[in-house]
């Protein structure tokens, strides 16, 4: 215990007030920074992306480095990573800066400072002022259990009953005619939540892999009964992101259809979800959009042809099993946004992921045909579908479309891009999205490389078929994904024997 006494003599002195005043604010402040110690995770974080072109290199964890290496001297106390634009200011400014004050040797990026384990948490302290005392002392805590006499839920109180709560998914569906069209099946406005696995998940265990527009995505290590090790990917929306029902709604589909679909070999397994957190495989070796960066700047994918029909069964085989969930005939959902960059490439395949822009697809209550749309809610750019191209240029044939239709197309972009390394439009001269839509409109496509457009490789043959069934003019007359999917399955059996 402190104690300072206070006399006639030292009240007369100024000098000596200020003197005690010194010390027993630097005796409180010393106090109240044990009674609230910060404490750190006990693991590295490497907020750098890890995605890297497959089949370039070797995924390389920053987890398998050897204790010795991972201890660290430098003082990184303030990389504590809240929701303040200042400490997410602080953490950009260790990555780039903090970096390059460590050896090659030492990994590059900054470690955190371990907590001492002998740290008892937390400190309290009684401040008492009386008789002319100040007392500043810690105070003692003893631990107790109490035993409750009375069960904190009665037996005999409310349960929780569906009556409780009232299901929105319809609130935010668009784009159809509602006097006349409804869901397909229940479960497109459905959710199955299994919060429990996302309360017992470590957090301090997490690492930043990606980010896009609204989510980011975290590297997740588990240990599993038995002692085995295992790592998922824990998707959720930005914490820079207002949490509104919109986004709220966005996991839920994206949670929705990887459950769906869990059948498919080309969409990724699905692990838990819970609200705004999505547990999904660990697919570290990139997605499409690496491995096409990658292949243009070597100088072009040394793929042979066969290999390239391959890559364009994953596009369609996956865009087919999400159309014919369950086995139907008559699709259910859509994905409205297929490009490379939801291509996540796992164990030698590449998986279509990132459902959070799909619908559901309606239909009529009298006729229980497809229903039409006219609106997708998506950014323009060439990537898109001919009939949003002809929607957004003021096109008389735009109307509307049965939306499977524009995944069909999209995946034909995709299947060109493996095809050829290239993007559409991008020559002889890289059109605008505007150009390129007046092109598509005249009946006009992109054009091939020479070489293949020459060619009489059955598998170059094959592909371009599936691409001219793909980028059928008119959308009533476009095959469906399975049927590209059964013709390129079919050319690859006939060509590999």
């Amino acid at each position: 215990m402190v104690q300072f006494w206070r006399s006639g003599r030292m009240s007369s002195s100024r000098s000596l007030k200020l003197l005690v005043i010194a010390m027993v604010t630097y005796a409180i402040s010393i106090q109240f920074k044990l009674a609230f110690p910060t404490k750190y995770p006990t693991s590295r974080y490497d907020l750098q992306s890890t995605f890297e072109v497959p089949g370039a290199r070797r995924w390389k964890s920053a987890r398998s480095q050897s204790d010795d290496q991972r201890r660290d001297s430098t003082n990184v106390e303030q990389l504590i990573v809240e929701n303040s634009k200042e400490d997410r200011n602080l953490v950009t400014h260790l990555r780039v800066d903090r970096a390059s004050q460590h050896d090659d040797s030492s990994g590059g990026s900054p470690k955190l400072k371990q907590t001492s384990p002998s740290r008892r948490m937390p400190r309290i302290i009684a401040i008492e002022y009386a008789s002319g005392i100040i007392s500043v002392m810690p105070l003692k805590v003893t631990n107790q259990s109490t035993v409750f006499k009375k069960n904190s839920m009665p037996e005999e109180g409310p349960k929780i009953e569906p009556t409780w709560y009232q299901p929105n998914a319809v609130d935010f569906i668009d784009g159809y005619n509602m006097d006349v069209c409804i869901p397909m099946d229940d479960w497109q406005l459905k959710s199955y939540p299994n919060c429990n696995k996302f309360h017992e998940l470590d957090l301090q265990q997490l690492r930043m892999i990606n980010k896009g527009g609204s989510r980011i995505a975290f590297e997740l290590r588990q240990h599993l009964e038995g002692g085995e090790e295992a790592q998922f990917v824990y998707k959720t929306v930005k914490y820079t992101k207002e949490i509104t029902m919109k986004l709220v709604e966005e996991q839920r589909k994206d949670s929705l259809v990887l459950e769906r679909t869990s059948a498919s070999q080309f969409i990724p397994d699905i692990h838990g979800y819970c609200s705004l957190g999505v547990m999904m495989d660990f697919m570290p070796e990139g997605n499409m959009h690496d491995y096409i960066k990658g292949s243009r700047l070597a100088g072009g994918s040394t793929l042979p042809p066969v290999d390239r029909l391959r890559l364009a069964i994953h596009i369609a085989t996956s865009v087919a099993d999400l159309h014919t969930i369950d086995g139907t005939p008559m699709p259910s959902i859509f994905h409205n946004d297929i490009c490379c960059h939801q291509y996540l490439f796992q164990n030698g395949v590449f998986k279509l992921n990132d459902f959070n822009y799909a619908r559901p697809i309606y239909i009529n209550k009298k006729t229980n045909e497809q229903c039409t749309r006219t609106s997708f809610g998506m950014g323009m750019w060439k990537a898109r579908s001919l009939e949003e191209l002809q929607r957004a240029l003021g096109h008389p044939d735009s109307g509307p479309v049965k939306p499977d239709k524009i995944d069909v197309w999209m995946m034909g972009n995709l299947i060109y891009y493996m095809l050829t390394d290239l993007y559409t439009f991008e020559k002889p001269k890289n059109l605008s999205w505007q150009d390129s839509g007046k092109e598509l409109i005249a009946g006009r496509r992109t054009p091939y490389p020479k070489d293949i457009e020459k060619s009489k490789d059955p598998s170059h043959v094959a592909v371009k078929k599936a691409l001219d069934m793909c980028w059928t003019q008119k959308w009533k007359e476009r095959p469906s994904a399975r049927l590209i999917s059964d013709y390129l399955i079919g050319q690859l059996k006939k060509i590999t024997g």
